[in-house]
């Protein structure tokens, strides 16, 4: 019997590593890189994305004002298709973004990560249409645009957070977990 993958099916296992390990939580570090998996809701129809980014610091607090200056890339999957009367159409879109962050230290509470960055974000659009008379029809694109994004971390421990950031351009509301490679 094939098992499928399912963030329910790995939910357990990040749970047990993020509170396994030591209290004392840290910060986004610069130097580290840090990696995870995200959903996104709010896209084109209402569609759920799944993906992933992947985003490191390069300069140390104090070097370009008191936060980080970061970068990363990430992509993401989503699709949806509609039964009408008159046939079926369906989109897949493949954002694939280059991003820079700017990470707010606060002191007071190092578990917490906010931060704000842009995006340049390249798509991949498919389309297809299946009707009477057509013998289906299929139709892709691509481009560019640029993109907006804040967002915050928690950290439960020093190599697992979760996320959460709000957007435009390329998703409404991301949701996921950061793991400190």
């Amino acid at each position: 019997m094939r098992r499928r993958f399912s963030f329910v099916s790995v939910l357990p296992f990040a749970l047990a590593l993020a509170f396994a390990a030591p209290a004392a939580a840290q910060q986004f570090d610069a130097g580290m890189l840090y990696a995870g998996p995200r959903v996104w809701v709010g896209n084109l129809n209402g569609t759920i994305a799944f993906g992933g980014q992947l985003e490191r610091g390069f300069t140390k607090p104090g070097d370009v004002g008191p936060g980080i200056i970061a970068a990363g890339a990430g992509i993401d999957f989503y699709r949806w298709s509609s039964d009408l009367t008159v046939g079926r159409y369906s989109y897949s879109v493949v954002p694939i973004q280059v991003f820079g962050n700017y990470h707010f230290l606060i002191e007071a509470n190092r578990r917490f990560d906010p931060y704000v960055g842009l995006a340049l974000v390249y798509q991949v659009v498919s389309a297809s249409w299946d009707g009477p008379g057509t013998g289906g029809t299929t139709s892709s694109g691509s481009g560019a645009v640029f993109a907006g994004q804040a967002g915050l971390r928690y950290f439960m421990s020093p190599r697992f957070a979760f996320q959460g950031q709000v957007g435009f351009g390329y998703g409404t509301l991301g949701l996921g977990a950061t793991m400190r490679l």
